[in-house]
């Protein structure tokens, strides 16, 4: 009688023991989720120090290529013609407005339409109006003996215009050409006005431009009575001559 009383007691004993070890192990289960579930809810870690690297790395190339430009060595302008074809050639920006404005339609009360004079045909419009005389003057060297582009002789204080609308891609001095102003057009075409007294301020680089608007001064010639431009047309890499497109005198 007494060996079954131990018995009983020794069962009972056990029974509670693996009660206890199941009600701890549903407890660390249950945890144990509830906080897997919070880590969740909490996303990925954001990483500071790679955050930081970026910014630095970010920096450095700014810099860098501040020094390039800064510097006049050899191997610097090789650099800088690189930097210069990343970010003014191979990004066509009046390709990209176009394209644009072709799929989206017009910024609203950003760009004006143009408009046509009551009966006047639409389409003769559109022809004349591709190309505009950047001056008014005489070409005094041609397309055959200057290779590239034309010398034109205006008035000593005649404004230079744009051609056509498009987009600033370069501002500053050329060899050869003093200070020069290009301008990237949708259909790919370039605009080159060299030999410019004077830029005019509110031409910036990358800012839009209209046809037959102000880029700068012409040079005035040492007779004191006339002045001189240059002017260019590139397709591609390859220069036209602007004669056979716009009709000078």
């Amino acid at each position: 009688m007494m060996r079954n009383s131990a018995d009983d007691i020794r069962r009972r004993y056990a029974d509670r023991l693996a009660q206890g070890e199941n009600e701890t192990f549903r407890t660390s289960l249950y945890t144990g989720s509830t906080a897997s579930m919070e880590e969740k809810k909490k996303g990925p870690r954001f990483n500071g120090l790679f955050f930081l690297f970026q910014i630095m790395m970010s920096v450095c190339l700014f810099l860098g290529a501040g020094i390039l430009f800064k510097n006049d060595s050899e191997l610097s302008a090789k650099g800088q013609s690189l930097i210069k074809k990343m970010y003014h050639s191979e990004f066509q920006f009046a390709a990209a407005k176009k394209w644009y404005e072709n799929q989206f339609g017009k910024p609203l009360a950003l760009l004006p339409e143009k408009q046509i004079e009551p009966g006047k045909n639409a389409t003769a419009a559109n022809k004349n109006e591709d190309y505009a005389q950047p001056a008014s003057g005489r070409v005094y060297e041609s397309f055959e003996t200057n290779g590239k582009g034309i010398m034109m002789e205006t008035g000593k204080t005649s404004n230079v215009d744009t051609v056509k609308e498009g987009y600033v891609i370069f501002i500053g001095k050329k060899k050869d050409l003093g200070n020069t102003v290009v301008i990237q057009h949708s259909n790919g075409e370039e605009s080159w006005y060299g030999e410019l007294d004077s830029i005019d301020p509110d031409v910036k680089l990358y800012s839009y431009m209209e046809s037959k608007k102000h880029l700068g001064k012409v040079t005035p010639n040492k007779d004191g009575k006339t002045g001189k431009f240059y002017f260019a047309l590139k397709k591609g890499n390859t220069f036209v001559d602007p004669s056979k497109v716009i009709p000078f005198e």
